[in-house]
């Protein structure tokens, strides 16, 4: 018994590290794909899910025009077709904004199943990224590798959420970032200002 609970404080201590040390990491980087790569792998980590995703809110902030992946192959990601707009469960986050757990994505009432090709996913955390008050997009995890997502395993993505909307906020106001960022730079403004 006591070598569980050992297991789990140093399970806790060492998610807690890899929070802290991500934020100062993100809000130095003015390249939003690698912001975006790093919040997905170092989500899976910290919450044992098999795949994450960030969508990002168009301008309307009523579907995704950006939708980033991690845990897919290409072939995979090229087999299931068409990236997300923001239906069914997804939706559910664009239209209200607050953290979503579930045991079983696919018996939430707004679930609309997934693409032939699409690998089978059962456990959902869903945390929305809030820039100054308004979604700007939303980290997706799924299939948790052992039991079901967490009240820590939200408190833990939600905290990766406020990482990733600072360092967006902060890359959108630097002056000049856009030129500091070489090729791609106005694709990735124009990311950027989709929820702001």
């Amino acid at each position: 018994m006591f070598r569980r609970r050992d297991m789990n404080q140093t399970l806790e201590v060492d998610r807690l590290r890899q929070l802290i040390a991500l934020g100062p990491t993100l809000v130095a980087e003015l390249d939003l794909d690698a912001v975006l790569n790093r919040l997905l792998d170092t989500a899976c980590s910290v919450t044992g899910a098999r795949y994450a995703a960030i969508g990002v809110l168009d301008k309307d902030r009523r579907a995704l025009e950006r939708f980033v992946t991690l845990g897919l192959s290409a072939e995979q990601e090229r087999a299931i077709g068409p990236r997300p707009r923001g239906r069914g469960v997804l939706g559910v986050l664009i239209n209200d904004p607050r953290p979503l757990r579930l045991t079983d994505v696919t018996s939430h009432p707004s679930s609309s199943g997934f693409p032939a090709q699409h690998p089978p996913m059962r456990s959902f955390l869903g945390v929305p990224v809030l820039i100054r008050g308004q979604a700007w997009g939303n980290l997706y995890l799924t299939e948790k590798r052992i039991g079901e997502f967490t009240e820590a395993d939200e408190f833990a993505a939600t905290t990766l959420a406020t990482w990733a909307a600072i360092a967006v906020d902060h890359a959108r106001l630097l002056p000049g970032a856009g030129e500091r960022q070489g090729a791609g730079a106005d694709e990735q403004q124009g990311s950027l200002s989709a929820g702001g």
